[in-house]
């Protein structure tokens, strides 16, 4: 069992927090930047080809 004294309850839920944040952030830019890809490639598929 770990124990852990009752003053750093608070900076490890700070910590937790703060990890939840940053990677919450990480997970939305992928999530854009795939969207980004899929829109340009839907546009890209809609439009004709001028050289043909």
């Amino acid at each position: 069992m770990i124990t852990l004294p009752i003053t750093e309850i608070a900076a490890l839920g700070t910590q937790i927090a703060t990890h939840g944040a940053i990677r919450a952030i990480e997970m939305a830019g992928d999530d854009i930047f795939e969207m980004m890809i899929a829109i340009a490639i839907l546009v890209y598929e809609t439009y004709p080809n001028p050289a043909s």
